[in-house]
């Protein structure tokens, strides 16, 4: 099913059902029939041991290490979170870069399909040097795909995002167009994180948006002001349930933490993807986590004094894992590799009464199950027809149980800043079994995650029928994914290479 079709047909069904679903054959929700409030955050670059309770025997060990005087990052609120709910331990966002995982988490799909196979802009700008006359570049997530936003508020929730879109210019591509009905936040990263403005002196235009306009950053540290906003949308009186879409921008460079509004005068705004101003960059994120963790308990406590908390999904996940100064321990690598620490991402699912308290889940799931569970939970019709690759987890959430899926694939036709083409990294998962290729033609690797969980032992001689399976699935999965792209892949990698924009 069209998107303007399915949104089309749900209007029509709201009239005489709540939302277009009938409640008295649903299949999820509390057990008093009323549909729960959805709150999802999700962080960005936030490293899976990066959360006290995910670290393994209490170590946290980034990829550089941190000097002596840096100890471990604390995160009670989330903590506590795990407590009151349960802990995904094998989670997994669907790329280890940016964009392709938020467009996965909106849509429900391989980030191949809606073609957002890297970071938007540098992926458009590259697209711009080797088009032919009449072609447009890829700019963003097409209006032609049906994110989750618009799934719940065709089934009766009002919907909010506060936070970081990175899905394509905001003139074109912006999220009040795709099923958002309010919007604070950037379209990218919060580069000074205060005053928000371009340029030198922050005299120029602001890049914060409260609906469709840039308006005034409020001043004080990002973060806090997306918790602020979230917290004034899910505490209005309304009768609808509520689905606000949390992605901070923390703990993503620049390096400007909450007490730092001094230093980020230092520096221009649109520095977006530098380090920032400090030079202590394992301090520096540590008091950013731990920032972001004190915004994530004041939400969870407007929740507990509304009342709503009760009768609120909330999860909480990451767009990818951590630059070298977070930990992914014990996990092998970090944000832009293929390997586990590059996905695996702390996650957390809590819904008092709903959710075993204290509980653990070794499902392998991704980001692409979100739009699946979430739809089940809240009771809304899922398009019919539409090409889904998540899956619905909702059981496990509930029920504790494990559900069988197949492999699950990841692939980055390019490295993050579109210069190396020979690092056409994939992986696949098969239950146990991780497979690995880190570049174009090299040789692929294979790994027991059960016996070791860091990677560290090529299995690939002793279980060469095991390999050949899951390379033969990604030949399969690779031309399925690739042949729904809105842009040719494979055509525009060889015209990089030819360019010279892509090294060989």
């Amino acid at each position: 099913m069209k998107r303007r079709d399915f949104l089309k047909t749900s209007m029509v069904a709201g009239m005489g059902l709540l939302g277009g679903v009938n409640l008295s054959t649903a299949t999820a929700g509390d057990a008093n029939g009323k549909r729960p409030n959805i709150l999802l955050m999700v962080t960005d670059d936030l490293g899976y041991s990066d959360v006290s309770c995910f670290r393994d025997k209490g170590k946290w060990k980034p990829r550089i290490a941190p000097p002596g005087n840096v100890k471990g990052i604390d995160t009670p609120h989330l903590d506590a979170l795990a407590k009151q709910g349960m802990m995904l331990t094998d989670f997994h966002s669907n790329c280890s870069v940016c964009s392709p995982t938020r467009a996965s988490i909106l849509t429900g799909r391989y980030n191949h399909r809606t073609g957002v196979s890297n970071v938007l802009g540098q992926l458009g700008k590259a697209m711009r040097q080797v088009q032919k006359p009449g072609e447009e570049p890829f700019l963003g997530l097409s209006l032609d795909e049906l994110t989750i936003a618009e799934v719940l508020k065709a089934g009766g929730y009002r919907t909010g995002m506060f936070g970081k879109w990175h899905l394509g210019p905001m003139s074109t591509h912006h999220p009040m167009d795709q099923g958002f009905e309010v919007f604070v936040g950037t379209g990218g990263n919060a580069g000074d994180n205060f005053a928000m403005k371009q340029g030198p002196g922050h005299t120029g235009k602001s890049y914060f948006f409260r609906g469709r306009e840039t308006v005034d950053a409020p001043g004080h540290w990002h973060t806090d002001v997306l918790a602020d906003e979230t917290i004034k949308f899910m505490t209005q009186p309304n009768m609808k349930p509520f689905f606000a879409y949390v992605p901070f921008t923390a703990p993503h460079v620049p390096y400007v933490g909450p007490n730092d509004e001094k230093l980020a005068n230092s520096f221009e705004g649109n520095e977006a993807y530098g380090m920032g101003p400090r030079k202590d960059f394992h301090k520096a994120h540590k008091e950013i986590v731990e920032g972001l963790d004190a915004a994530i308990g004041r939400i969870m406590d407007a929740l507990k004094k509304q009342g709503l908390l009760e009768n609120t999904l909330v999860l909480f996940t990451s767009d990818n894992g951590p630059i070298q100064y977070g930990s992914a321990y014990p996990y092998r690598g970090g944000k832009a590799g293929i390997y586990e620490g590059g996905t695996r991402v702390p996650t957390i699912a809590c819904w008092p009464g709903m959710i075993p308290a204290g509980s653990r889940s070794k499902q392998l799931g991704m980001t692409m199950d979100l739009l699946p569970t979430l739809a089940a939970i809240g009771r809304c019709k899922l398009p019919a027809g539409r090409k889904l690759d998540g899956i619905n987890l909702a059981d496990v959430l509930t029920q504790q149980k494990t559900k069988e899926r197949g492999m699950v694939f990841w692939e980055k036709p390019v490295q993050v800043w579109m210069k190396k083409f020979h690092l056409r990294q994939w992986a696949v998962r098969d239950g146990k079994w991780s497979a690995v290729q880190e570049r174009n033609n090299a040789p692929m690797r294979l790994y027991n995650l059960e016996t070791d969980p860091g990677q560290k032992r090529d299995l690939a001689k002793k279980h060469p029928n095991q390999l050949a399976r899951m390379k033969a699935a990604f030949g399969v999965w690779k031309k399925d994914v690739y042949n729904d792209s809105p842009w040719k892949l494979d055509e525009y990698m060889e015209r990089f290479e030819k360019a010279g924009i892509l090294e060989k």
